[in-house]
């Protein structure tokens, strides 16, 4: 089944569907979102295949060829969008963002096509509730479909800000290399935030990663300004903040976070934070 659930003279469009089998070449118009509601889909795009799994996003421009393959005993959901070039570049205009440059690589065959988890991302918050939208069916007028373009507009130049901002810091001869290495930190990156509590050596990284342990410092260090350990502290403290907001005794969080005290705990945090948990936990009561 695949279903339009809107489409415009502009090219703007949402599609939704439930496929158990097909292999077939795709398009992306303007900028392109294809993604995942449950189960699993292979892309191959630009001569490089992406496995996308439920909660995660492919996103492609009008420069990016691919294929399309689903083989799954369960009918796998997926929501595909085409947000307009007429649309993207009139928010970046809007909103002060419309350098040759940083619409060139949305636009262009400089695009980094790539996969995305959506709880890391604006967009990816978004699609969640389209697709929740689509099945209890309250897109009800084409003005709430339409509002709903310039919104994923909005928040796709945000999130692409970033990686266009940290793609430029690589410094590889060649943009294909770098492009390369790039994925492989997002990737990193959304490994050392899927459970920050986890104690990962840099060993499992630079494996998971493909590339060397030096390699993987320098990259993630000048791409992101800290090093893969600093980066998960900061992860780490910023969940234990949380949880103490929410209650948590001090104790058990900096156990939690690998802390051998809560006098080590305590500093830490309040190097990071400029206050003790105490003082974070006291503020909420």
């Amino acid at each position: 089944m695949n279903r339009t659930i809107y489409k415009d003279l502009e090219k703007n469009a949402i599609r939704y569907s439930q496929i158990r089998a097909i292999e077939q070449e795709i398009s992306f118009s303007g900028v392109g979102v294809k993604f995942v509601a449950s189960g699993e889909e292979q892309y191959i795009a630009s001569g490089r295949k992406y496995v996308v799994r439920e909660a995660e996003y492919l996103i492609g421009n009008d420069f990016t060829s691919a294929v399309v393959r689903i083989n799954q005993a369960t009918p796998v959901q997926g929501v595909c969008i085409d947000i307009s070039a007429g649309i993207i570049e009139e928010v970046a205009d809007y909103h002060d963002l419309s350098s040759a440059d940083l619409k060139e690589f949305l636009l262009s065959n400089q695009f980094l096509v790539n996969r995305y988890h959506s709880r890391n991302t604006q967009v990816g918050a978004l699609l969640q509730n389209i697709h929740k939208n689509i099945k209890i069916g309250v897109f009800h007028t084409d003005l709430q479909r339409q509002e709903l373009f310039y919104h994923l507009a909005e928040a796709l130049i945000s999130d692409q800000r970033f990686v266009f901002h940290h793609l430029r810091k690589l410094d590889f001869r060649k943009p294909s290399t770098n492009e390369d290495v790039f994925r492989v930190l997002l990737q990193v990156r959304l490994f050392l935030e899927d459970d920050v509590h986890e104690r990962f050596s840099l060993d499992e990284m630079a494996l998971k990663a493909g590339i060397s342990k030096y390699h993987l410092i320098r990259s993630f260090k000048k791409t992101f300004g800290v090093s893969p350990y600093r980066y998960q502290l900061m992860k780490r403290l910023e969940q234990a903040r949380l949880e103490l907001k929410n209650g948590s005794c001090i104790s058990d969080v900096a156990f939690r976070c690998g802390y051998p005290d809560v006098s080590s705990f305590t500093k830490a945090f309040r190097l990071f934070f400029g206050q003790t948990p105490g003082s974070v936990k006291k503020s909420n009561f």
